[in-house]
């Protein structure tokens, strides 16, 4: 159970991450985590209105009795009639909305990764070795999908860690692309469409970035704009940890794909299906519980 609490900042016990705010003349105490107090500890000054969403239940933590601070909603200090408002929820989640309703072209994209040997992996390098997405116009209509293996540059035969983990073979690796085919796909892509490209984490961005300087090509990647889902999601809803991609899926879905293998394709169509069911949510057109532990 929860409940929202608001009111006057009235102390702060840095030490133990604890707040203490007064309430119609009552001070209670309020625990958060290590992340949270870090975030906003600066604006725990003298006087500032703090509003928080709180369990219910009250419980003894280093001398105080407390109750654990689920999120903050807003943090405002008076100024006349005007308060100054240093941190809102709410304001965020309008930017949120505005950045999935807005009307441009979308690519979805995913990639698997070469991982390491299990021995003398001292100077190992990852490198893109398979490539999906699907391209979208404005409406959210399907331009196109594609899906293929990309040959590595620097280690051409893949680790044993690799096969296991991505169920692939070197027959397969040795059937695709080479990485100057899919940079050239892509350069053609932010050419004709100019997409806003969504992924899942920083992985990907940083992977592609990462390739373009090995590979010693122009990266034209620093002027497409990514999004990186999985942190709308940790800012719209409050998450204090990394949401995985099947775990984010079944928020919104009761299919389990727990079982279902890395597979970039299959992982950049779930990463679409994600936002699709997140821009309802954030049009208020599909209702979801989210456990924020």
């Amino acid at each position: 159970m929860e409940s929202k609490v608001c009111g006057i900042l009235h102390g702060v016990i840095d030490d133990k991450r604890i707040i203490a705010i007064k309430s119609k003349k009552k001070v209670n105490f309020y625990y958060m985590s290590k992340g949270m107090f870090k975030n906003f500890m600066m604006y725990f000054t003298p006087e500032i209105y703090v509003f928080l969403t709180v369990s219910t239940s009250k419980r003894v933590h280093k001398g105080y009795l407390v109750q654990n601070v689920i999120s903050i909603e807003k943090v405002l200090s008076p100024k006349k009639n005007v308060p100054k408002v240093y941190y809102d929820i709410s304001i965020i989640k309008s930017g949120v909305k505005r950045i999935v309703n807005k009307k441009c072209n979308k690519l979805f994209i995913d990639f698997e990764m070469s991982m390491p040997p299990y021995s003398d992996y001292k100077n190992f390098v990852s490198e893109i070795i398979q490539v999906g997405y699907i391209l979208t116009d404005n409406e959210g209509h399907e331009i196109e999908r594609y899906r293929n293996y990309v040959k590595p540059k620097i280690y051409p035969v893949i680790s044993l860690r690799t096969i296991k983990f991505l169920h692939v073979m070197q027959a397969d690796i040795d059937t695709g692309i080479e990485y100057i085919e899919l940079y050239s796909k892509l350069k053609k892509i932010k050419h004709d469409y100019n997409p806003m490209v969504f992924v899942w984490g920083k992985n990907d961005q940083l992977e592609l970035n990462k390739l373009n300087k090995l590979h010693k090509l122009n990266n034209f990647t620093k002027t497409m704009q990514f999004m990186d889902l999985l942190n709308l999601h940790k800012i719209y809803f409050g998450l204090k940890n990394d949401l995985g991609l099947f775990n984010a899926f079944n928020m919104y879905s009761d299919v389990d794909l727990s079982k279902q293998k890395h597979d970039a394709f299959e992982d950049a169509l779930v990463t679409k299906q994600i936002f699709d069911s997140f821009k309802l949510t954030c049009n208020n057109k599909l209702t979801i519980v989210v456990s924020k532990k």
